[in-house]
């Protein structure tokens, strides 16, 4: 599935007002200014950020650059999901414009809906089954201390190992999806409409790899 998605896509519109992070000079001079993301709530209160970029010098921006994760603001919950990357971008796209009062011209939206838009970065994950979670964790450590790549061993936190960080390229971490979901951290819990859901029960002894491809 797809888990992740940084994309700028053609859409002219007037400037989302979100505020601005702004540099100002010692005697008051505003030295640079960037607009600030402006989330937009999905399903299930999941939400992804958007910014306007670029400009056509009349005071419009002439691109939406929208990231976070479709799978989750579309259905609510990134368990699993499709690994259609465009039909998911524009899926989201569509939902986006409708929620800031944007409408895209029909160029714009053939444009979303063939995937001819700037990348800048999307995280593919899959989830193999093993027996038990404790299968999963066992399988992380093995992998903590026998696997390497061109980037050599790997490093590994809170369960979850992780190759490649800190590269421009790729990377890829793996981790247990039962244990990601008990986990403290904000964002990782299933909404509260869908704790008592089979969700919770299929992810248990899921292990799952995710490979990021930056920009590069």
């Amino acid at each position: 599935m797809i888990d992740w998605v940084t994309a700028e896509l053609p859409c002219l519109h007037v400037p989302i007002d979100s505020g601005h992070i702004c540099k100002v000079l010692p005697g008051g001079e505003v030295d640079w200014q960037s607009p600030c993301r402006h989330s937009v709530e999905g399903s299930y209160s999941s939400s992804i950020s958007v910014k306007s970029v670029r400009g056509n010098g009349a005071g419009l921006a002439t691109h939406l650059l929208i990231s976070g994760n479709p799978s989750k603001f579309l259905q609510g919950h990134n368990v699993f999901g499709s690994d259609d990357l465009v039909s998911l971008v524009y899926g989201a796209f569509l939902k986006i414009c409708s929620s800031l009062d944007i409408t895209p011209s029909e160029l714009e939206l053939q444009a979303a809906e063939q995937g001819d838009y700037q990348l800048k970065n999307v995280d593919i994950c899959y989830s193999f089954e093993l027996p038990t979670r404790g299968d999963c964790m066992a399988w992380i450590r093995a992998m903590e201390f026998k696997a390497k790549t061109r980037h050599g061993r790997p490093s590994s936190k809170g369960g979850t190992v992780y190759f490649g960080s800190g590269t421009s390229r790729w990377k890829i971490k793996i981790y247990c999806k039962g244990e990601e979901l008990e986990a403290k951290k904000k964002g990782h819990k299933l909404p509260p409409e869908l704790e008592k859901t089979p969700i919770k029960k299929w992810a248990n002894n899921k292990l799952r790899i995710e490979l990021t491809l930056l920009s590069k």
